[in-house]
Parts: structure tokens; C-alpha cells; sequence
């Protein structure tokens, strides 16, 4: 069946449906990163947690290197990973949201098509 047969209605949906496609495809791909990026400063903070807490390390911020004690720069890193996992935790929910409005959309949008063709 071809876009422009099915109703203005039926097309709009269908358009929704595009659009929950791209957006849980972005859902994703900002879990991937942030899970990255997670496992990324999980690491550091392990070797960092097998240093002396008043030894100095080099920090980067953008093209400048800084000292800073390992102490501050650990709780710094926990609060990083903190505010990661909130982010997960708050796209994980979206994901799920939009799983359900894409399946609920699918479904509603099958059942039009093959009523539709059955006619």
C-alpha cells in the first residue's frame, strides 16, 4: 500500500511513528555514549583510588593542565559518575516510554491497514 492511499489520519501516524523510530534511535545512541563515558571515569577512579590521597596529579581542563590533590580530583570524579548514572537513569525511562507509544502506535496503526485492505 502506498503512503498517499492511506488516509490523512493514517498518514499523520505514520509520521509519528518515524519520528518515535528516530527518537528512541537517539535514546540509544545517548545510552551508548554515556555508558562511555561512565566506564571511562569508573576506570579512573579505581587507579586514581590506588594513589596516595594528598599525591598531586596533572588535571586537564580544555588545552590547560592543572595540579590537583587525588582527594579532590576522586570527588570530583564521584560526583561525575553520579550525575552519569542519573542521566541513564532518566533516558533508560524515556526509552521505555517511547518503547510503549511506538508498540501502542504500531499496533493501532496495523490494525487500521489490515481492516483497511480486508475491505
Amino acid at each position: 500500500m502506498a503512503f498517499k492511499e492511506l488516509s490523512a489520519a493514517q498518514q499523520e501516524q505514520l509520521m509519528k511513528l518515524r519520528q518515535l523510530e528516530a527518537t528512541l534511535q537517539n535514546i540509544r545512541i545517548q545510552q551508548a555514549e554515556f555508558n562511555r563515558t561512565l566506564q571511562e571515569n569508573n576506570l579512573t577512579k579505581k587507579e586514581l583510588a590506588k594513589l596516595d590521597p594528598e599525591m598531586q596529579v596533572w588535571k586537564s581542563v580544555g588545552s590547560v593542565m592543572f595540579p590537583k590533590k587525588v582527594s579532590e580530583t576522586l570527588k570530583e570524579l564521584t560526583d561525575r559518575i553520579e550525575l552519569i548514572e542519573l542521566n541513564l537513569k532518566r533516558l533508560s525511562k524515556q526509552e521505555t516510554e517511547s518503547k510503549e507509544r511506538l508498540e501502542d502506535l504500531q499496533a493501532r496503526l496495523s490494525s487500521q491497514l489490515s481492516s483497511k485492505t480486508s475491505n
